[in-house]
């Protein structure tokens, strides 16, 4: 079995419905990996997460499987500056450019855009009810005025990886790691570097899956 950990890259957004959908998953790199290999995947990467939630949620996955179940892991390391965390069966998203709030299973519904006379870059604010907008308005505002430091980020993530690969070990499962949209650090299969999706707004193409894949599949 392949478990597969990440964002919206390593879920497959976009590849057959936006954002995070489940018909996704079938065209996603871990995906394919598995099918040539004759084994079943295990995609729990969520659209907008952050490099602590996708390490938290390989600590919480991995204790639910033997590692005889395990044919591999791959994590997919994503941008540096997000927030993510999940409270009263909701989930919260902030990225500088965009950020949401959701009940768990539910579809983002509501937008609003910031304006030219706004302090804050330009973000899309998103969520399942309008009533939820001017409080993620109010969060996205705090944490990227009085959270959101780089340097410190950067150490985090590098504490996230290093954990992972300790985790990992110790459950004596393989690791292969990939990073994208700028987090590189010492991870060797970085999707920036396939296709063109980097140089507009949206996600790796069908084609770009392909070509992960089987530049993962060499390793393995």
């Amino acid at each position: 079995m392949i478990l597969a950990f990440g964002c919206s890259v390593t879920h497959g957004a976009d590849l057959a419905y936006p954002n995070q959908h489940e018909e996704n998953v079938k065209y996603s790199y871990p995906n394919i990996v598995a099918k040539t290999l004759g084994v079943d995947c295990k995609n729990y990467a969520v659209c907008g997460i952050s490099n602590e939630g996708i390490f938290h949620k390989v600590v919480d996955t991995l204790v639910r499987y033997k590692s005889s179940e395990i044919t591999a892991v791959i994590v997919g390391w994503t941008s540096t500056m997000r927030e993510y965390w999940s409270a009263d069966e909701r989930e919260w998203f902030i990225i500088p450019s965009w950020c949401a709030t959701s009940a768990k299973d539910s579809q983002l519904k509501h937008f609003k855009d910031y304006t030219d006379e706004d302090v804050n870059s330009h973000p899309r604010l998103c969520a399942d009810r309008e009533d939820y907008i001017d409080p993620l308005s109010d969060v996205y505002e705090v944490i990227t005025r009085y959270k959101f430091d780089i340097e410190e980020y950067e150490r985090k993530k590098s504490n996230y990886i290093d954990m992972t690969r300790l985790v990992c070990k110790e459950k004596n499962v393989r690791l292969i790691e990939t990073c994208c949209l700028g987090s590189v650090g010492s991870i060797n299969i970085n999707i920036d570097n396939f296709g063109n999706w980097r140089q507009g707004k949206n996600h790796p193409s069908k084609e770009d899956h392909q070509q992960v894949a089987q530049h993962i599949l060499l390793i393995l």
